[in-house]
């Protein structure tokens, strides 16, 4: 207190006090700098760890999955005679193939280790009973009559002993039935099972080892950043109450308005008055998504995006503004074809789809609106210096995605018309747009058009 008392009378130079600080805080930040890279190296290494368990996890449980699904569908098949059985089987031997991709993913950072080697060891007893599986196969097939609807060539490779071929039909069909429950089977079975359960105790005991490590580690680091954050934040209380009267008056004023939830007066220096703006700024930001999240009803219920109304809201908003923004009016070409020809329903994700790619290549500081059935609207701001380039390539992107389709939706495409103000949004804005996306409609679609009062438009 005397010192304050000192301060007080006397007064202090803000500046010595401010280069003390300065040296005070940068050591102690860089120590604790230097210690949370620390930790940020060790954690890394625990999610590394902890993502490497996760999937070499799912893949042997994948192995072991598939492992049962052949063997459950060649039951399926001995048993039923059911083709489809016959064909998932080959699917996922030939196609899926689960097993060996689990043996990739452990090859590649377990190779040689003891999960790796027992998987390998699983992998060839579960080659060894698809051996006698497909043997099975041939048997009953032979049995049935070699029937045209079962595809042959899958084991035509398989040559049967001379003793089978001497069964009757039904002696076939018999024996290849008690194949895949006799103790032969059921022992590699049980050995498949046994190889792949080591595989995936030592997967977790290597994993809880590993961690083990990391965790102390990053204990003894946590210890050393906490001791140099308390000394850090013990400085920054002294320098504060060092402090308190010389700097913060001034805006003890801005305090009360923060307090209130008041807007800033624009007053003090010009770093004062910066804060002041900035926090106006995000004040009103703020004030427009609460409106628009309060309600619920200016949403568009289908795509998600924000819907005519909730847009009216924004314009309002940006009348009169001195930001420079660019409004898109956007159009599905022959919309009105896909619901004729395909349904509501897939006319209904075909917007959802559209709706997803808008707002995947827009920013959110962007405005992306339904306004209609098949229409669309975008208010762009800050999009810098080649606002042109920017929207042309963002369009041909989503007409890219929509014509080369790998959902089995139909292929659609966007025409869409843009116009720029430098001075915030006017009613003539979407005229021009308008205007644009007409000539865009009558050059062919599936292209953007950009509003120029000379009407040379892109």
């Amino acid at each position: 207190m005397s010192l304050l008392k000192k301060f007080k009378s006397k007064g202090v130079e803000i500046k010595k006090i401010n280069w003390i600080f300065i040296v005070l805080v940068c050591c102690f930040c860089f120590f604790v700098f230097w210690n949370t890279i620390s930790v940020n190296h060790e954690y890394g290494k625990i999610i590394s760890e902890m993502n490497d368990y996760t999937e070499c996890d799912k893949a042997i449980n994948d192995f072991r999955d598939a492992e049962q699904y052949l063997t459950n569908q060649m039951r399926l098949f001995a048993m039923n005679f059911d083709i489809d059985s016959l064909n998932n089987y080959y699917e996922e031997y030939n196609v899926v193939r689960r097993r060996q991709s689990a043996l990739e993913i452990l090859e590649f950072t377990h190779i040689g280790d003891e999960p790796d080697v027992c998987l390998k060891m699983a992998l060839r007893e579960s080659e060894y009973l698809r051996e006698i599986e497909i043997y099975s196969q041939k048997l009953i097939v032979e049995g049935l009559g070699n029937p045209p609807v079962i595809p042959q060539d899958k084991f035509s490779y398989v040559t049967l002993t001379e003793e089978d071929k001497a069964l009757s039909n039904q002696q076939k069909i018999q024996k290849g039935r008690e194949m895949l429950y006799d103790s032969v089977y059921l022992s590699s079975k049980e050995r498949t099972l046994k190889y792949s359960s080591t595989a995936l105790n030592s997967l977790i005991n290597s994993s809880i080892n590993n961690q083990n490590v990391q965790n102390s580690i990053i204990a003894k680091q946590f210890i050393h950043t906490t001791i140099s954050i308390g000394v850090l934040v013990f400085i920054c209380v002294v320098f504060y109450f060092l402090i308190l009267f010389a700097i913060l008056r001034p805006i003890s004023k801005h305090i009360k308005s923060i307090e209130k939830g008041e807007r800033m007066k624009n007053i003090g220096s010009c770093e004062v008055r910066y804060i002041a703006r900035t926090y106006n700024s995000l004040i009103e930001k703020n004030e427009i998504k609460a409106s628009v999240l309060r309600h619920k009803a200016e949403h568009d219920f289908l795509t998600g995006l924000i819907n005519r109304a909730a847009l009216d809201q924004i314009k309002n908003v940006f009348r009169g503004s001195q930001e420079a923004i660019a409004y898109l009016l956007i159009d599905i070409d022959l919309f009105k074809n896909i619901n004729d020809t395909y349904g509501h329903g897939v006319g209904d994700e075909v917007l959802k789809k559209i709706g997803h790619l808008l707002l995947d290549q827009f920013r959110n500081t962007d405005y992306v609106a339904r306004i209609g059935g098949d229409e669309f609207a975008v208010i762009m701001t800050k999009f810098g210096d080649s606002p042109v380039s920017v929207i042309h390539k963002k369009i041909a992107s989503i007409n890219n995605i929509l014509q080369n389709i790998q959902d089995g939706l139909p292929s659609v495409s966007l025409s869409v018309g843009v116009a720029f103000s430098d001075c915030g949004y006017d009613d003539v804005l979407e005229t021009q747009a308008d205007e644009a996306l007409y000539k865009v409609k009558k050059g062919g679609r599936c292209n953007c058009s950009f509003y120029k009062n000379n009407s040379n438009n892109i």
